[in-house]
């Protein structure tokens, strides 16, 4: 007999994973750490109690030479107060306070001595090459959302499964093009269901498919793309996060009471049913949470649906997640949806959020307010090393 899980949280949690935090907090370093790529790069002393004179002692150590690398102001500094042993006038010994710092100096090479006719040459030879592939540290990431299945604006349910199943097809080859035998994190950012409970049931006369037959529907596609990467792909991660529309009932009882966290927890429990997926790992958030932030090749990617905050407040949301210590504001990539058209926006000092276009093609209110009508799609991207490249929307 299969064994049963031991507490009743187990056995009602949408999946028996719980979503992964992105790093841990860093701690101050205790000694002389530095990063040189040949053209710049970072050094960081030990803790001193008094700033150097010169930073050539800290250069030579890094093997570098303070004739061809200089420090670039302004140096950072973070100082602190410690405790230093000393004596008294009677020779006793006690503890005087101490200031301490410690310093980050950007570095930067004096004078570059490449010669300029053969970086160009260079340049243009890497641009006749075939695209870089994907390397041993990099995702290959599918980002969707906002699928609002039974909504009978634009072509209906009918053209967005069909851009569904169109846009799994392009991924898969676009996967096997650029990163081939790398992971994958297929992420599924809310809103999978048009729902009864947006706009307190106003929608219910232009949504012709009942809720069972919406979150039927979208668990079938969802299985069926799942299955599609699951084929290629030897390592596969599958997040879905819930939305608005596809919220279970008003007033929630939790926030994650959610079709969508409903259709999560059922792909999973159909995999481990179907076994021969152990490859794949299915997430949904936390009891009564919104968001999940997963590790994903070193980069950081919190996940979210967009409901959370205010049209044009995404940045501002998401400084104050990182400014009460959530693990969604240590992301270096938030990806979101829920205003259903693509936008990226570059912010801090390395950070991107990336909201997806919808996949179903357009509101005929919004169209009536605006004059503006859908452009869907579904973004595909490499992330890795606290960073991301080769964005390409299907």
């Amino acid at each position: 007999m299969p064994v049963l899980p031991v507490t009743l949280a187990e056995r009602l949690a949408a999946t028996p994973t719980a979503p992964a935090t992105g790093r841990t907090r860093p701690e101050h370093p205790t000694g002389r750490e530095f990063e040189w790529n040949g053209t710049a790069g970072w050094l960081r002393t030990e803790p001193l109690s008094e700033r150097p004179k010169t930073w050539d002692e800290f250069i030579l150590d890094a093997g570098l030479d303070p004739d061809e690398v200089e420090v670039e102001e302004p140096v950072q500094v973070r100082g602190w107060d410690g405790l230093a042993k000393d004596y008294d006038d009677e020779g006793k010994p006690t503890n005087r306070v101490v200031r301490m710092h410690y310093y980050r100096l950007s570095l930067k090479r004096r004078t570059l001595k490449a010669n300029l006719d053969e970086l160009i040459k260079a340049a243009k030879r890497r641009s006749k090459s075939t695209p870089a592939l994907v390397t041993d540290s990099e995702t290959f990431v599918v980002a969707l959302g906002d699928l609002q299945l039974g909504k009978m604006d634009g072509d209906g349910p009918e053209g967005t499964v069909a851009r569904f199943y169109a846009a799994t097809e392009d991924a898969v080859k676009r996967y096997k093009r650029i990163a081939k035998g790398q992971p994958v994190l297929i992420a599924h950012l809310g809103d999978c269901i048009e729902g009864f409970q947006s706009q307190g049931g106003a929608n219910t006369w232009r949504t012709p498919l009942t809720t069972t037959e919406q979150v039927r529907l979208y668990q079938r596609i969802f299985l069926d793309q799942v299955k599609a990467f699951a084929n290629v792909a030897p390592e596969l991660t599958v997040v879905g996060v819930p939305g608005n529309h596809d919220e279970a009932h008003r007033p929630l009882q939790t926030y994650g009471d959610s079709w969508a966290v409903q259709a999560v927890s059922n792909l999973h429990d159909t995999l481990d049913f179907a076994g021969g997926y152990e490859h794949v790992t299915v997430i949904a958030p936390a009891r009564d949470e919104l968001t999940v932030t997963l590790n994903v090749s070193g980069t950081v990617i919190g996940m979210a649906h967009g409901h959370q905050w205010r049209a044009g407040q995404a940045v501002t949301w998401w400084a104050k997640q990182a400014h009460g210590r959530q693990p969604v504001g240590d992301a270096d990539l938030l990806l979101s949806a829920h205003l259903h058209h693509l936008r990226i926006e570059a912010t801090g000092s390395d950070k991107t959020w990336l909201q997806v276009p919808a996949l179903e093609s357009g509101s005929t209110w919004w169209k009536h307010r605006t004059g503006e009508w859908g452009q869907p799609g579904v973004v595909t991207l490499l992330a890795g090393g606290g960073g991301w490249r080769s964005l390409e929307v299907l």
